[in-house]
């Protein structure tokens, strides 16, 4: 490029910048003009408080001026936000800090991609990498990829700190103090560096206060009280190439995605890098996830368990139940009295749509005699038709007939219970059985049922025709319960309806209020049954759901913590080009992929948990894919919303007191 033509890649004119203070107003920069050509070498100089580091603040997009303008490369940066501003600075500059600042516990490779990751040109993984490792291999670096800048001495860190500074094709190097903590031999080969680049056509703007360090620079420019106070070219600008067009940065979509990987990627890294406090903190969330399930898991089990007892009763049953008989002024409710007759159940069955089986029931608490020994159980009338209703089998022997309804014959059928109370160590089969004073022959014994939902053993049980119980045990025509089966779930609710229809009308009923008696379906019973349990599951669920807001606020902390911790951090990125919002997507990223890592974790213990409780607690607990689901999108919107408040912060932090955070 002719010297004639070439263009300014700086242009300041007038510019001024004023900090409020306590004591007042201080103007660091008081109307400096100044133009730096493409290919230029310029180092400014200046004793402490001269304005040169607030010069090179505001060169590096990292302050604005208070008057004047500021043109990069023919961008006015005068009105740009913070977000412009980044752009400008990693598209357009390229920074080499007195500190190297470079990201500790990453290596050399992945510190000179920082520049990369935000870049517009939406470079993929492999072509960042290229990219880095052809910048490492230019400042003689690229047997050291894997290194970490401690394993690096301190040239070779300067050296990363160059690479990366070139790694975006900027238009203009900035150099604060470059070879400040540097020995002599060391800044020498730096400087060497620097010409070598600035001969190869890149502009390099310098800030020193050393003479034989700015004599290596093309152009020495000294400032003083904020003003140029001289201005001394001793070599012409160097040849400068044709810069390549700046590739598109592709359509809005394709730039979200790549984004959100590049976003992904960053927040994945930075958590690898402190394994223990990324356990630590995700602990919270897997202990909160993994308690909802188990919680709910062992409440559903209870339900679950409760209505297996009711199914155990029979299928598709209906039953009858007398009561709630206006006498002497008060209401009396089931229990009070009987006013079901057996013609009641023998009209239900003859006259109800889709009954199938009907047993009248008579329930009472008798003492029983066999060998010597006492005991008291529960003694039911029912009809041939019970064993039907109820899906109840037989161990052994056999049921009772028709005929022994009819001849009220003493014979009995014992539950398993009775067996072991009574005949422990013979068959019961033949054997006599007194049921208070009456002698009952035994002629079957029940198959095994186990609790009932209110806690009642069904085993504890002796059956008998129920006229025989009417006549010689109970000594009553009333019935207290009649059980009916009915063909398919779909014909219940119309075999409910019938029902109540019928025995209104048999009761000389007009009014539904004053109802003697109530039908009712296994489903109410087991409503009425599980609602405790339900509450229990609900009262589990919250109390483990605590936990997962503990666990929230505990990633909220760490986070917080973090920020603090990775200041400096974000002010490297800010500087080479990170704008707000990938600061912020950044840490909100990282709580997202805590709580969800954790929650993943966490569900895998409750699932766990659930099915050690079932095989070793005999506690059938069952897990819900509604609980996983929730506890799984609880997480995760705890890692968005406790994220969020670090991840502005974070976002809000000013680069330039970012980096000067120790």
């Amino acid at each position: 490029m002719d010297p004639m033509t070439r263009h300014p890649v700086i242009l300041l004119r007038g510019l001024r910048k004023t900090y409020i203070t306590d004591a007042g107003e201080v103007q660091a920069v008081k109307g400096v003009d100044l133009t730096v050509n493409a290919g230029d070498f310029v180092a400014i100089m200046g004793s402490s408080g001269s304005g040169k580091s607030t010069m090179m603040n505001i060169l590096g997009c990292l302050d604005q001026a208070s008057e004047g303008s500021y043109l990069l490369d023919g961008v006015d940066t005068s009105h740009l936000d913070s977000d412009e501003l980044a752009e400008l600075r990693n598209r357009k500059l390229g920074f080499v800090f007195q500190g190297f600042n470079l990201l500790s516990r990453t290596t050399a490779l992945e510190n000179v991609e920082l520049p990369l990751i935000y870049s517009p040109r939406r470079l993929s993984p492999e072509e960042r990498a290229d990219g880095a490792v052809l910048e490492l291999e230019r400042v003689g670096l690229g047997e050291r990829l894997d290194h970490h800048p401690n394993e690096l001495s301190g040239g070779q860190q300067q050296r990363v700190a160059i690479a990366r500074s070139l790694v975006n094709q900027p238009a203009v190097l900035l150099a604060d103090e470059p070879t400040g903590n540097l020995d002599s031999a060391t800044s020498e080969e730096i400087m060497k560096l620097f010409k070598s680049l600035n001969e190869s056509g890149i502009t390099i703007i310098m800030v020193t206060h050393e003479p034989d360090v700015a004599a290596h620079a093309r152009r020495t420019v000294v400032m003083k009280d904020g003003l140029i106070r001289s201005d001394e070219r001793r070599l012409p600008e160097a040849r400068v190439l044709d810069q390549p067009p700046e590739k598109s940065s592709g359509g809005s979509l394709t730039g979200g995605i790549y984004l959100a990987l590049n976003i992904l990627s960053t927040s994945g890294r930075a958590l690898l890098r402190n394994k223990l406090r990324t356990v630590l903190t995700a602990l919270g969330i897997i202990i909160g996830v993994a308690a909802v399930i188990a919680m709910v898991a062992i409440g559903r089990g209870a339900s679950a368990m409760v209505e297996n007892q009711i199914r155990s009763m029979g299928d598709n049953m209906l039953l009858v139940f007398s009561g709630q008989v206006f006498r002497g002024g008060v209401y009396r409710g089931y229990g009070g009295a009987g006013t079901l007759t057996v013609e009641d159940a023998e009209a239900i069955a003859a006259e109800v749509p889709g009954v199938i089986a009907v047993s009248p029931e008579i329930r009472s608490t008798e003492r029983l005699i066999a060998e010597g020994t006492n005991y008291s159980a529960n003694v039911r009338g029912a009809s041939t038709a019970f064993f039907a209703v109820r899906d109840w089998d037989l161990a052994s022997g056999t049921p009772f007939t028709e005929e022994d309804e009819r001849s009220m014959a003493t014979v009995a059928l014992v539950g398993q219970t009775v067996v072991d109370r009574m005949f422990p160590d013979s068959d019961p089969i033949g054997r006599t059985l007194r049921i208070g004073i009456v002698p009952f022959q035994v002629i079957g014994v029940l198959a095994k049922k186990g609790a009932a939902p209110w806690g009642e053993d069904q085993d504890d049980v002796v059956i008998i025709p129920y006229t025989t119980s009417m006549k010689q045990i109970v000594g009553t025509t009333l019935l207290r319960t009649i059980n009916m089966k009915v063909a398919s779930a779909s014909q219940m609710a119309i075999a409910q309806e019938q029902t109540l229809l019928l025995l209104r009308e048999r009761h000389n009923i007009s009014d539904p209020s004053q109802d003697d008696f109530s039908v009712r379906t296994q489903d109410e019973f087991i409503k009425m049954a599980t609602a405790t349990t339900k509450i229990m599951t609900i009262l589990l669920g919250s109390i483990a759901g605590v936990s997962l807001l503990v666990g929230g606020i505990g990633i909220m902390n760490i986070m917080l913590v973090s920020v603090t911790e990775r200041t400096r951090e974000i002010g490297i990125r800010r500087a080479v080009g990170a704008k707000g919002r990938d600061i912020r997507l950044q840490f909100i990223v990282e709580a997202i992929v805590l709580s969800t890592i954790g929650g993943a974790i966490g569900i895998g213990l409750g699932i766990g948990t659930a099915q050690l409780l079932t095989h070793y607690a005999g506690w059938p607990a069952l897990v819900s894919g509604a609980s996983v689901a929730i506890a799984f999108g609880v997480s995760f919107g705890v890692g968005v919303v406790f994220g969020f408040f670090p991840a502005h912060k974070a976002a809000k932090l000013n680069p330039i007191e970012a980096l000067r955070h120790e």
